[in-house]
């Protein structure tokens, strides 16, 4: 497997340099579920909702950013025409746009996100034909999309419909068809039906589905950076080690994404591809 380290900049339209950020939708599910019992793991590194990342690729433009939270901190979005080399600042600020929840590529140069949206943070799906520079709210999207809520965060909206998230304050939600995975307190844990199951290994910083599986990045002693392991549909017990994603920290706001078989790991200000994953 081959490691390429990617140095990333960041531009704006307006000629000003951006900053460094510190800091995807559809699951058929409406029966309701009794809230699980949560019993908090040892500590674990994990992202605030706030530097959630997100990182997302169409064959023509590439897509990032970084949740914020609505009415404290204001969300980043960018997006990059040269394969993640220089990024543009397309953060709907002109909307008061306040956190984003969601975020996916679904054409080759345009993309959609939930966002919590104005001064009463009301929850759109926006989607931009214009790359990035107008974006419009899209109900049916919306009533189409999984995302965590922001006003709750111990809750995961399935089409629709909120159902209780396996622990208190999740980060992370990415969905594939009729799985979904998100993390808590650097556990990954995995929805198919109507329960949720932990995974091993620990320390997750980030994770992603190819089909039903889960690729995840996490911390481990042998990998110095961010190590990524695959879990089968069936075989939620047995991650099979990936690689080493070297010169990243699985301790900082880490996103991943498949992108032609490569895993693209944006952790720091680095973009790290790990090739042959999936």
């Amino acid at each position: 497997m081959v490691l390429v380290a990617l140095a990333l900049q960041h531009s704006r339209s307006d000629g000003v340099a951006a900053p460094n950020p510190v800091p995807t939708f559809t699951l058929g599910v409406t029966t309701p579920t009794p809230t699980p019992t949560w019993e908090a793991p040892s500590p674990e590194p994990q992202a605030s909702r706030a530097d959630e990342r997100f990182l997302t690729t169409g064959s023509a433009v590439w897509w990032r950013g970084v949740a914020g939270e609505c009415g404290v901190t204001e969300p980043v979005i960018e997006r990059s025409d040269d394969g993640g080399a220089t990024w543009t600042d397309v953060t709907p600020r002109y909307l008061g746009i306040g956190e984003v929840m969601a975020m996916n590529a679904f054409s080759a140069a345009d993309a959609e996100m939930v966002a919590a949206m104005g001064p009463t943070c009301e929850v759109q799906a926006l989607r931009t034909y214009t790359g990035g520079e107008f974006w419009e709210p899209y109900p049916e999207v919306l009533a189409a999309s999984r995302y965590l809520d922001s006003a709750d965060p111990s809750l995961v909206i399935l089409l629709g419909e909120p159902v209780p998230a396996p622990c208190p304050a999740p980060t992370g939600l990415r969905t594939s068809g009729d799985t979904a995975a998100l993390i808590c307190d650097g556990v990954a844990w995995t929805r198919t039906g109507a329960n949720w199951t932990p995974l091993t290994p620990t320390g997750v910083a980030a994770l992603t589905l190819v089909g039903p599986d889960i690729v995840l990045a996490h911390a481990d002693a042998s990998c110095d950076g961010t190590a990524v392991s695959r879990v089968a549909e069936n075989d939620l017990a047995g991650p099979q080690p990936v690689g080493c994603a070297a010169g990243t920290d699985p301790a900082s706001p880490t996103a991943v994404t498949i992108r032609d078989g490569d895993l693209l790991v944006w952790s720091r200000d680095a973009l790290a591809v790990l090739e042959g994953v999936a």
